[in-house]
């Protein structure tokens, strides 16, 4: 009887240990790649566009990003593509190649050209980091400007979905 109950035990072990480990990062993944896979799988992309050295994006990557409830939420229900905002590359979005045209390449760099197709100023100013959620038609559905503590965040996805 000990024998019996010692294999099941191990047995149920094995199957709890197996179900996987909690995602802790989300899995972003190339643009190029998002769009492929968002007609393909019916998903929306979420964009996470940031710029180097802003404190709040650093803030939300460390904090809200890294929330395991947000994770789950963007891994299951969303296509995750994180983007520099001022990045000097050309990135291809939708057929069509974008730049950061600022005049001056010895100036501090500008914002590139998608992220001013996708993010709408907020009372005349651009916010970072900044989410934008765009469909399986490419469009444009919604975006989170600025610092997005957890709960808000939540509140705006769940909202979305």
């Amino acid at each position: 009887m000990k024998k019996i109950f010692l294999i099941l035990f191990s047995i149920a072990n094995i199957i709890v240990f197996a179900q996987g480990q909690e995602k802790t990062s989300v899995d972003w993944m190339s643009l190029e790649k998002a769009e492929k896979y968002t007609k393909k799988y019916n998903k929306s992309i979420f964009i996470l566009f940031y710029r180097p050295g802003c404190d709040y994006c650093e803030k939300m990557k460390r904090e809200t990003l890294m929330d395991p409830e947000i994770v789950k939420i963007i891994n299951e229900n969303f296509l995750p593509v994180m983007l520099d905002g001022k990045s000097k590359n050309p990135i291809m979005y939708n057929g069509k190649k974008y730049v950061n045209d600022h005049p001056n390449p010895k100036d501090a760099p500008w914002r590139h050209n998608l992220f001013a197709e996708l993010v709408d100023p907020v009372k005349g100013n651009y916010y970072w980091p900044n989410i934008v959620i765009i469909n399986s038609n490419y469009e444009k559905v919604v975006q989170f400007p600025g610092f997005q503590p957890k709960p808000r965040l939540m509140r705006s996805l769940y909202r979305f979905l």
